[in-house]
């Protein structure tokens, strides 16, 4: 099935509205390596609403670097150019996102402080808005090759994360 535009600007709508007061982080990165530095001056002052999507696809990859506030800022950004560029043949930027998000069982499990800052700043209605993100990725056939990570990976939230979340 494809998912339809209806779905994703929907979708689209939800996350402005889930992430509107996600105030700036305090710090975008915590790490000092020339890949962190390169990344805080690429996010440096920029808001997530309007940020370039060039920004966005140079750092595809970059996610897991963000520091835990700046990854509930930005990944509205990520999100929001997935569902923007959803039918296109390179999902490399997809992918990443997804990865992102859908942490293995066993990673969570060796790495569960990790996961823990990743997401004890979020709220029900973000973390609605990443079920729902994954969902669409696990109904389109043109996600196919991401349908194990999409589904394991809100399956892993709901159990795993979900119940540190707080109101």
């Amino acid at each position: 099935m494809r998912v339809s535009k209806e779905q994703l600007s929907s979708l689209k709508q939800k996350i402005l509205k889930a992430f509107a007061a996600v105030p700036y982080p305090a710090e975008i990165v915590e790490h000092e390596c020339d890949e962190c530095r390169s990344l805080r001056k690429d996010f440096a002052d920029k808001n997530w609403r309007t940020i370039e999507p060039k920004i966005i696809e140079n750092n595809y990859d970059k996610i897991p670097l963000f520091s835990p506030t700046a990854f509930n800022y930005f990944l509205p950004a990520y999100l929001i150019y997935s569902l923007d560029n959803f039918s296109v043949e390179n999902k490399t930027n997809t992918e990443f996102t997804i990865y992102a998000l859908a942490p293995l069982k066993k990673n969570i499990r060796e790495n569960f402080e990790y996961w823990k800052e990743r997401f004890e700043g979020f709220n029900f209605e973000q973390l609605d808005c990443i079920y729902d993100f994954l969902s669409l990725v696990a109904e389109d056939d043109g996600h196919r090759d991401f349908v194990g990570d999409a589904n394991g990976g809100r399956k892993n939230l709901k159990r795993f994360i979900e119940p540190i979340i707080r109101k």
